[in-house]
């Protein structure tokens, strides 16, 4: 049994890398600037919107949210698991990889465990087998028909068939005694006062439920009619604790792509419904409500949780548990959102009725936890007299105090004082009584900081370009009223400057979930490189004296978008100047591409100086 890698040596291996060469190994870079550019090789895109940091030593793509290290990189472009990614980064910089030595108890429990995984697999070939040749799987076959699955879904997660009896999978797998036992420990067989055993599951489809190594170690079973209960889950064992482990996270983690959020759903059928549809980063709990482990696990991968319950009173209880226990795990970097469905549908139902692209707006409109949190307290009280509002205050402070400190709890804060027009003296309570925050415990997945340093905070751009200075009054204005996005259009050119194309990506995002408010868009940004930059203008005094509106946000994006006309221009200008002739149409374009200026100039007067 290998041991862990040291943290030290994880630290010391990424100051050995360059994140550029290791990118550019496999993606052919282009220099832009400080930085370097290429289309993102996570999602399918035309123009690019990936860029590396040789600076700050991160790569961070616009479109899908990829980030992270040289070493997150090689782990999601090669398909490495976290060890075998520092073997391969470490062989390439020459270093030999330490491990710390396993103790005596975890080699002794890795034995134990291993005839027990040896029996959970045996199990679900036999399921798998049953599906295909027991007399009655037309049953089960007819059943995933009806409910819409395909040959190639149900064999990619493995689903099976437990057929009707007492002691099928018993006379198929027990041959002696010890085996027996094994199968009893591992919750497929049960044992009578009498010392009889019989088997778990019977008439039922198999889910098996894997490990983040692909091992089985428990299973689902869904009856095939209305009887009680409607899913049965393997008993906790020593290979399976249900507050830990997640259906179909292996399964998405299994599947080339780049992972940027999980959605939480309910059952087996709706996380394998919506991978059929191309929906491959959907998870399941097994019979418990999502815990904190749960949440710590998923945010190790992915940035962006999403819960999803039914829109009746029983979901939004279940919605408002689950924000209350997500609330300690919310560090800066990470983000969770709430999707109500409509009443009488689940995410099975839903999908099939609104296909892929339906349901993902849904995701992509949810509602965020400080939304959800607000609204769902502004529900409780009279917000519209001054003890409803002191009331809210008693309210909210505590479940905000819960937060880990950082940006999201200070936006939180300040949204606070904002809705009751004053300091929160519930707040300053709560802070004045919060101890010092725990170390995060070790749950044996040792992962170095996706991002290690942030790009620095400035407020104006480098370069004094008068097309720069509208670019950053722009950012500055969708920033701070980001409503104005939605009478705003994105430009078909690429952007070809940092600040433009954050420019651009702010306005994209804006458009797949419209904010009201500052502290919205800002939460869309948390752990991104990008935060620091867009919390510096929202919070800078001098941007008050930006009077916003979107036609004068509308004239930038039609001047970065006539830029290649104005090359054009120039050129032309330009051969003009140096006594070259031009021919009828060449003259014809200059004088329109002159006209069209003049009309860009004369909207450009005056702006952001009303």
């Amino acid at each position: 049994m290998a041991g862990r890698i040291p943290q030290s040596f994880i630290d010391e291996l990424l100051t050995r890398v360059d994140v550029v060469d290791v990118v550019d190994s496999r993606v052919k870079l282009k220099k832009t600037g400080k930085n370097y550019s290429a289309c993102c090789p996570f999602h399918n895109e035309n123009t690019p919107s990936f860029t590396v940091s040789p600076d700050k030593q991160f790569y961070y793509c616009f479109g899908c949210g990829a980030s992270g290290t040289a070493l997150r990189f090689v782990m999601e472009f090669d398909g490495l698991s976290f060890p075998d990614a520092v073997e391969k980064l470490a062989s390439q910089a020459s270093m030999t990889v330490p491990r710390e030595a396993a103790s005596q108890r975890e080699i002794q429990q890795e034995q134990e465990h291993k005839s027990l995984f040896t029996r959970m697999e045996a199990s679900s070939r036999f399921f798998e087998q049953q599906l295909r040749e027991h007399e009655q799987r037309h049953r089960a076959v007819d059943y995933l028909k009806g409910r819409g699955l395909s040959g190639k879904a149900a064999k990619f997660f493995g689903i099976g068939y437990a057929p009707p009896g007492w002691d099928n999978l018993q006379e198929s797998l027990g041959s002696d005694k010890q085996i027996i036992r094994e199968l009893v420990t591992s919750g497929m067989l049960i044992e009578k006062e009498d010392g009889r055993t019989y088997d778990r599951f019977r008439d039922r489809i198999m889910f098996p439920i894997r490990d983040a190594r692909g091992r089985y170690i428990a299973f689902g079973g869904r009856v095939l009619g209305d009887e009680k209960p409607k899913y049965l889950n393997s008993p906790e064992t020593p290979i399976f604790q249900k507050n830990r482990e997640l259906y179909g996270l292996y399964e998405a983690r299994k599947i080339r792509q780049k992972l940027t959020r999980f959605v939480i759903v309910e059952g087996y059928m709706d996380v394998v419904a919506l991978a059929e549809f191309g929906i491959h980063y959907a998870v399941a709990t097994l019979g418990t409500a999502t815990s904190e482990h749960h949440l710590r696990r998923l945010f190790k991968i992915v940035p962006e949780v999403i819960f999803c319950f039914d829109g009746d009173d029983a979901g939004r209880t279940a919605a408002a548990r689950a924000m209350e226990t997500a609330l300690p795990v919310l560090s800066d970097g990470v983000q969770a959102r709430f999707l109500f469905l409509p009443d009488g549908e689940d995410p099975d139902t839903l999908v099939r009725k609104e296909g892929r692209d339906g349901f993902e707006k849904r995701l992509n409109e949810s509602l965020h936890l400080p939304e959800f949190l607000f609204e769902q307290l502004k529900q409780q009280v009279d917000f519209d007299t001054l003890d409803g509002k002191a009331r809210l205050d008693k309210m909210a402070a505590p479940l905000i105090g819960k937060l880990p400190k950082g940006t999201l709890r200070s936006l939180m804060e300040k949204r606070l004082d904002d809705m009751i027009g004053t300091r929160s003296s519930a707040m300053a309570a709560v802070n004045e009584d919060t101890p010092p925050e725990p170390p995060e415990l070790d749950d044996g997945v040792s992962m170095p900081d996706i991002i290690t340093e942030p790009v620095p905070q400035s407020h104006a751009p480098e370069v004094e370009d008068p097309l720069a200075t509208m670019v950053h009054r722009a950012l500055t204005s969708l920033v701070r009223f980001p409503a104005l996005a939605q009478s705003l259009t994105l430009p078909e050119s690429e952007p070809e400057t940092e600040y433009e194309r954050l420019l651009f990506e702010v306005l994209r995002r804006l458009h797949q979930s419209p904010q009201q408010e500052s502290i919205g868009l800002l939460i869309q940004w948390i752990g991104s490189p990008y935060e620091p930059e867009l919390k510096a203008l929202a919070d800078n005094p001098e941007s008050d004296q930006i009077r916003p509106a979107a036609a004068d946000v509308r004239v930038v994006l039609e001047r970065i978008a006539a830029r290649k006309e104005d090359r054009v221009l120039e050129q032309l200008e330009a051969r003009l100047h140096n006594g070259e002739k031009l021919d009828k149409d060449e003259r014809a374009k200059l004088t329109e591409l002159k006209r069209q200026r003049h009309q860009r100039n004369r909207k450009r007067t005056g702006i952001y100086q009303r």
